[in-house]
């Protein structure tokens, strides 16, 4: 693309006040300052190029959310970087960083940062201070060590470390309670702290090619669940714990987010923003059968758009209970609910799903039920509910809490000291 070609394309997106901007796989070498003009992007995609600095004037497009900078040639950024302070994702995969700015922290509505195949060699204490981050991609870098300050991120679920140079893990690292993925796979640990046994969402945990002795050899090759157990009776004492996991999927702008406000019994919220990526955060509910006992459900409140649709396999696991929400205002096929009770069959095929119509006040829920439930056995019930003027809240609430309480996990022996993190972390009542 040549630069009058791409001024052209500036100024067209100018004029229509364009949101998105696709620049890809052009060979740019550089970006005129224009681009700063167009001051309601909210996304900027520029990967797979050729750019080994960016214009001053970029950091000035300050609605920008998501910012794509992967494949280029890229060997630092500008502490003006944490003018962006919109930005919820930023890719800068396959370029040559050999540090971070410190002022990149600053970015406090970060979710994804992805920053593998890059050459750097330590992350700066700051980043605690990303705490809404989920995703962070650090493979193949040359990290010999992490701050401890990491374990402050606590709404990472994903932690990818491959190929990089680690002799050990901060003992902080298992404060990382929502913790599903972590891939360790290619470098020089030799052991790894018993902590990480409190990690219990952790799907997987990939320890591939370490000199490792404990856990003993024979235990990593049996897998993450083996390796968890081997930690967790390394720790002392245990306590039952009435935890599992709630996910709600379902297309993009059903009222996920909406649906599970309303189950918490927070006022609705005619502004509610649109989910991206994952929100994780908690449901307390009373056992159905023994008194005085709260089951506390971790809620997993993942983002319908297409984009985020490859994610969802990491996560969508068994001894987990569903909500699977769709629009009656918009029906079931544009719902697709088969869609996404073929990918819940095929990921959790023993977990139960809780069906739920909403915008029920706007227009009935009509589903062909019983030929959904003879070709998807785990279907528990079909429920209509309205957040906004909370019809059908209290039945789901309570349908919840009877699947809940039948959950594998629930009522489960942890760790004590698993118990008093997770205490020191939320006021529960444990019985």
């Amino acid at each position: 693309m040549t630069n009058e070609e791409l001024l052209q394309i500036i100024e067209k997106a100018g004029k229509e006040k364009a949101t998105k901007l696709y620049l890809s796989n052009n060979q740019l070498s550089s970006l005129p300052p224009e681009i700063c003009q167009l001051s309601n992007l909210t996304e900027l995609h520029l990967s797979n190029n050729q750019l080994s600095s960016l214009p001053s004037k970029i950091w000035q497009l300050s609605n920008l959310m998501v910012l794509d900078l992967a494949h280029n040639q890229l060997s630092n950024l500008s502490p003006e970087i944490c003018q962006l302070s919109n930005l919820t994702t930023i890719d800068l995969r396959n370029n040559q960083l050999s540090s971070l700015p410190p002022e990149i922290c600053q970015l406090s509505d970060l979710t994804m940062l992805l920053l593998d195949n890059n050459q750097l060699s330590s992350l700066p204490p700051e980043i605690s201070q990303l705490s809404r981050l989920v995703t962070l991609l650090l493979n193949n870098n040359q990290l010999s060590s992490l701050p401890p300050e990491i374990s402050q991120l606590s709404n990472l679920t994903t932690l990818f470390l491959e190929n990089n140079q680690l002799s050990s893990l901060p003992p902080e690292i298992s404060q990382l309670s929502d913790l599903a993925l972590l891939f360790l796979e290619n470098n020089q640990l030799s052991s790894l702290p018993p902590e990480i046994g409190q990690l219990c969402d952790l799907i997987e945990l990939n320890l591939d090619k370490n000199p490792l002795t404990s856990p003993p050899p024979e235990i990593v090759e049996q897998g993450t669940q083996a390796i968890l157990t081997y930690l967790r009776e390394r720790l002392q004492d245990s306590q039952r714990q009435w935890i599992s996991k709630l996910l709600i999927v379902g297309e993009g702008g059903v009222g996920k987010t909406s649906l599970l406000r309303a189950l918490r019994g927070e006022k609705f919220d005619t502004q509610e923003s649109t989910t991206h990526g994952i929100e994780i955060k908690w449901l307390d509910l009373s056992h159905p059968s023994k008194a005085g006992t709260t089951m506390h459900l971790k809620t997993w409140d993942f983002g319908g758009q297409e984009i985020y649709h490859a994610t969802h396999q990491f996560f969508l696991t068994n001894r987990s209970l569903f909500l699977l929400a769709w629009n009656a205002r918009l029906g079931f096929e544009q719902g697709k609910l088969y869609y996404w009770l073929d990918t819940i069959k095929a990921l959790a095929p023993e977990s139960p799903i809780l069906l739920v119509a909403t915008h029920i006040d706007e227009r009935d829920a009509d589903l062909p039920l019983k030929e959904l439930r003879d070709k998807y056995p785990q279907i528990v019930e079909h429920y209509k509910i309205s957040s906004k003027i909370s019809r059908g809240v209290e039945e789901l609430r309570q349908a919840i809490a009877e699947a809940a309480a039948k959950l594998p996990l629930m009522g489960e022996i942890w760790p004590t000291t698993q118990g008093k993190r997770i205490m020191s972390t939320r006021p529960f009542d444990y019985q």
